[in-house]
């Protein structure tokens, strides 16, 4: 799926997904297929839900969002300093 269908199947609600097609441009990540894990009704249980999938799967693209947005804006992060 891409953001439009997403926004068209689930409407006005949050959502976890990961990114199946992705690259990175200008300081952004843009998604261009994505595999939709479950909505939620309220932010807070999605990255509940993040938290829990992320820690048994470090390696997979992982997003929470709104579909109320009508663009997928991801922000690259640059992490300095030494990791615990």
């Amino acid at each position: 799926m891409n953001w439009k269908d997403v926004r068209n199947k689930y409407i006005n609600t949050w959502i976890l997904f990961e990114a199946i097609e992705a690259h990175s441009e200008d300081g952004k990540r843009i998604v261009e297929r994505i595999s939709v894990i479950d909505s939620f009704d309220e932010s807070k249980d999605a990255l509940v839900s993040y938290k829990e999938i992320k820690k048994k799967n470090p390696e997979r693209e992982l997003y929470v969002a709104n579909t109320k947005k009508e663009s997928l804006e991801i922000l690259e992060r640059k992490w300095l300093g030494i990791r615990r």
